[in-house]
């Protein structure tokens, strides 16, 4: 199975802007800012301001923002590795193009 569809953070950090501070169950850690993301829809209006997007917390092995506001562990994962966010299209490309053989076999 595709590990970006099960992968889970065991810790996050808002590390000052936007930008976060990731450790997965395996024990990858990785950066990212999560600017962009924040134009991406109303929805992501209220992490503009610092103050809520420092409250993250990891719940059931996901990001978690006040008003349950969540993202996929295997989006950001992706993100962390490839040093940037990605739309949806990127994003997808990219887990697509870094799935190891084992996985594509499963």
């Amino acid at each position: 199975m595709n590990r970006y569809f099960t992968d889970r953070i065991t810790a996050i950090e808002a590390i000052g802007g936007h930008r976060v501070r990731v450790t997965f169950r395996d024990g990858f850690t990785g950066e990212v800012d999560l600017a962009p993301l924040l134009e991406c829809g109303p929805i992501f209006e209220p992490l503009r301001d610092e103050s809520v997007f420092k409250q993250v917390t990891v719940d059931h092995g996901a990001p978690l923002w006040p008003d349950d506001l969540d993202l996929s562990p295997g989006s950001l994962r992706a993100w962390c590795e490839a040093g940037k966010f990605m739309d949806y299209d990127e994003t997808h490309a990219w887990i697509e193009s870094h799935i190891g053989e084992t996985e594509k076999a499963a």
